[in-house]
């Protein structure tokens, strides 16, 4: 993989993650028997991990979650994920001083993108048809 065809991906992963936790937040506020709007704001600065904890005891506070245990531990770990892309990845590679070693790990870290971008897309595409089921149709 190229970097820019590495940047393209991982520009497109962020958007995937920041599209999750919207769709996270919507679906809290549909969940919610408060205002959608109010509970939009309401969560308008709350990071990933907070709605997660939010949404997940909502979910389960009527014995009838709709989301499983499987669910929200793959959703923590999409949070992780999501610190490793926004926080890490360029660092992992770009300060290694030589240059075979530094496209080695280049190529390790483009490979994990690859396959992570593709899953990850899929989850968004998951969640965003549950909204759209769930609270629009």
């Amino acid at each position: 993989m190229t970097e820019e065809q590495f940047r393209i991906l991982h520009s497109e992963i962020i958007e995937y993650f920041q599209c999750i936790e919207f769709d996270l937040k919507r679906i809290y506020s549909g969940m919610s028997t408060e205002d959608f709007d109010d509970e939009m704001d309401m969560l308008e600065t709350s990071n990933l991990g907070n709605t997660l904890n939010k949404l997940k005891r909502l979910d389960e506070s009527d014995g009838d979650p709709w989301l499983s245990q499987a669910d929200y531990e793959e959703l923590d770990r999409i949070r992780e994920l999501r610190n490793y892309w926004a926080h890490q990845c360029y660092i992992d590679y770009l300060y290694i001083e030589n240059d075979w070693q530094r496209q080695m790990k280049f190529q390790r870290i483009a490979n994990r993108l690859s396959n992570e971008h593709n899953r990850i897309y899929k989850l968004h595409q998951k969640l965003q048809n549950l909204y759209f089921d769930w609270f629009v149709n």
